[in-house]
């Protein structure tokens, strides 16, 4: 044959390129998701009971160009309360007769304590304005029932705001307009709170909880937030009780959510204003809708109008608008002070723990936490009772016994499978890094992650493949009349199946909701595996053919691991950059670490559930041998790229220091200059050498001979400075 390769290196290429093509398909459709291309924004003419991205775009770019800086105490803040008070106030002069529409513009002050990253803090503030718009109808009362939809018109230090929260205002204001313009009355009233006070520790809504004449009419809310510019409008909270996701999961019109969410938000480093209204100052049901693409540019002097990801906005404001519609006809509308009734909390604790995903936000799965209960455990007993039932013509302790060890090395197998994709990626990630002049080239190019770690993590899978060998089957392949290879194949199967099932089991035992993905994937391998025994029949177990009647039933499955594995990995890539530092040399290596993790489990969780059917194919020498040279080009390749663009700056905290004794008297000041992530300030002097020239320093840093400051000395916050390489040097923006 030719290039030396014999019939069944052809046959296992023809097999990884179809696999490649498969895996390339459902990337693009995963990718085209995630940006919302599948969304299209309407024009600023758009008819008037439809909402338009358009038109709430223009309200972004007057609170993000139009106004200098929306920040506390600045000029800029006070002119936006105007700007939304003058919104709704025409809104208003416009409405028909059966409406009831109120606006109030209210000063708030108070103090509380919270517990923020670990930490006990106590606020004292006043002087917080925000803005608020009840719409009803012209015979509803005061007491009635009310939803809430909260978002922020303040913004970061040294950022427009346009996504962090522009793109909130705007929205809320696009569907107060629309509430409006197309004449539906809400059967309940709806609120919208516009909180001028949402990054100093979530003031205005604490103030709205601890002092407005409408908080204890509200009986569900939503709070809607952003993360980034756009992309997936991902619901990260919702509770107490099941209540409100099934709403959302029965109203979405683009659904965007899933519970495993909730597992992982509370250890990420933020807060919404989502804990004020269900957590520190009240009990009400509701949803934390945030935007969590573009976080590139997320707390900076980037986050411009010119970065928001169009089809973002215009599916928030549909969801929006049919969520306010599905809460205000639910039936479990009450007030807030109705919540703590004792048949309302027996309610909510009983539906505690409920499952949802969207599926590629084409439509909701959702479905109790009792039901759950009950399904995530089939799996883990479909695994344990089959050796009973693989002995069923010629049962005994024996045979079966023969049969729970085969199918333990299987599971064994699989295991050291999972366990070698997840270290070969981290392995090669410390390798590359010994080779290269800095850290996180995939920072601005996130397809380096995929090119770098994938093959990495495949070679893993197939390694425990390669030496199956090793472990001799138990089964007596006389008593069974069946081949060597029939057994082997069948042990191999259901020990990756026993692996998924024992996750899905595992989540179930925690109280986590996420155990919905392993769950989806043994159901999907039972199919699959029917289908490929069927054929099998007919074409043999090594033929393509049967491979073919394998994935076909896997595909659905495939395709959302693809969805939701990209999206975790390209969240967690933007976020590197801002995750903070630590001294080297421990430092330089944990963000290529924690990707190479990341990508390890993706890969996993998308090729794993194939590997038993497939592995006989992609663990051929030949194959291993390609992957290995894919490693080494991406390995040649990545070191080239640098890792920051004008799309994906690097970011440098600048703070300066006032040392002072007494009101009037100023002993001293200082600046102080850090980074945030692994590529230290060394890196940022060499490739950016207007900073050194700017601050006054010598390009030549050494850790050892500079002034270092404290942790305590730093209060949070960062402005960025993008970084990026040029013929001549680096270049400061």
């Amino acid at each position: 044959m030719a290039f030396g390769l014999n019939s069944d290196d052809v046959t296992a290429f023809k097999l990884l390129l179809c696999l490649a093509v498969m895996y390339g398909l459902m990337s693009m459709l995963a990718h085209s998701i995630v940006h919302m291309k599948f969304v299209k924004p309407l024009a600023i003419d758009a008819p008037l009971d439809r909402f338009s991205e358009a038109r709430a775009v223009e309200h972004v770019r007057f609170l993000s160009q139009e106004i200098d800086g929306r920040q506390e105490g600045r000029p800029g803040l006070r002119e936006a309360a105007r700007y939304i008070n003058g919104q709704l106030e025409m809104m208003k002069e416009r409405a028909s007769d059966d409406f009831r529409i109120e606006i109030e513009e209210t000063v708030v002050d108070g103090s509380f304590s919270m517990m923020f990253l670990g930490h006990s803090i106590s606020l004292g503030y006043r002087n917080h304005t925000n803005i608020l718009m009840r719409i009803s109808s012209v015979d509803s009362r005061d007491t009635d029932p009310s939803v809430l939809i909260n978002g922020h018109f303040d913004s970061p230090l040294g950022s427009p705001g346009a996504g962090d929260c522009g793109t909130c205002v705007a929205s809320m204001l696009e569907v107060a307009r629309l509430i409006v313009d197309s004449g539906w009355v809400p059967p309940r009233p709806v609120i919208f709170l516009f909180n001028g006070a949402e990054e100093l520790f979530l003031l205005g809504s604490h103030g709205f909880m601890e002092k407005h004449r409408w908080h204890d009419t509200i009986g569900a809310f939503v709070n809607v937030e952003a993360s980034g510019t756009g992309g997936l409008d991902l619901v990260c909270q919702s509770g107490p009780g099941s209540w409100p996701s099934r709403v959302y999961a029965q109203s979405a019109v683009y659904p965007m959510a899933h519970s495993a969410a909730q597992d992982v938000f509370p250890v990420i480093p933020g807060d919404t204003d989502y804990r004020i209204f269900s957590q520190d100052n009240g009990n009400i049901p509701g949803l934390d809708i945030i935007f969590l693409f573009g976080g590139y540019f997320y707390h900076t002097s980037y986050d411009t109008v010119e970065r928001l990801l169009p089809g973002s906005i215009q599916a928030r404001g549909e969801n929006l608008f049919s969520i306010i519609k599905g809460f205000t006809n639910s039936s479990m509308l009450q007030n807030f002070y109705k919540q703590a009734s004792p048949e309302i909390i027996i309610h909510q604790d009983k539906d505690d723990g409920a499952i949802f995903f969207d599926y590629l936000s084409w439509f909701m799965v959702f479905y109790s936490s009792g039901l759950a209960l009950v399904l995530h455990k089939i799996p883990i007993a479909v695994f344990l009772i089959l050796p009973f039932l693989l002995n069923l013509r010629n049962f005994s302790i024996t045979s079966c016994l023969a049969t729970f060890s085969d199918l333990t090395k299987g599971f064994l197998s699989h295991a050291l499978g999972v366990f070698l994709a997840i270290v070969s990626p981290v392995m090669f990630s410390i390798l590359r890094l010994l080779f290269t002049n800095y850290s996180m080239n995939w920072f601005s190019h996130p397809y380096l992650a995929y090119l770098m770690f994938v093959p990495c993590s495949l070679v893993g899978l197939l390694i425990p493949r390669t030496f199956w060998s090793c472990f001799p089957l138990s089964q007596d392949i006389s008593v069974f009349q069946a081949s060597r290879k029939v057994l082997s194949d069948e042990a191999r199967f259901w020990g990756a199946f026993g692996f998924f099932s024992s996750l899905t089991m595992a989540y179930l035992l925690a109280g986590l909701s996420g155990g919905f993905l392993t769950f989806f994937a043994c159901i999907s391998m039972l199919a699959a595996w029917l289908s490929f025994s069927l054929a099998a029949k007919h074409y043999g177990r090594r033929s393509l053919r049967s491979i073919l009647f394998f994935v076909l039933p896997m595909v659905p499955y495939l395709a959302y691991s693809v969805y939701f594995g990209g999206f975790l990995a390209q969240f967690l890539i933007e976020k590197t950059g801002m995750m903070g530092s630590i001294p080297p040399p421990y430092g330089y290596f944990i963000p290529d670490i924690v990707v190479a993790v990341t990508i390890g489990v993706v890969t996993s969780v998308c090729i794993g559930p194939l590997i038993p059917v497939c592995g006989h194919w992609l663990a051929m020498s030949s194959i291993l041998q390609f992957l290995l040279q894919i490693i080494v080009i991406g390995l040649a390749v990545s070191s080239q790229f640098f890792p920051y663009s004008m799309a994906a700056p690097k970011r440098v905290v600048l703070q300066q220091t006032y040392r002072t004794s007494g009101p009037n008297h100023l002993e001293n000041s200082s600046y102080e200059l850090s980074v945030v992530d692994s590529n230290s300030l060394i890196f940022l002097l060499k490739h950016a050498p207007d900073v050194a020239n700017e601050l006054q320093t010598d390009l030549d840093l050494s850790f050892e001979t500079a002034n270092l400051s404290r942790q305590e000395n730093w209060l949070i916050d960062s402005n960025p400075i993008a970084v990026t390489q040029h013929p001549n040097g680096g270049q400061m923006h």
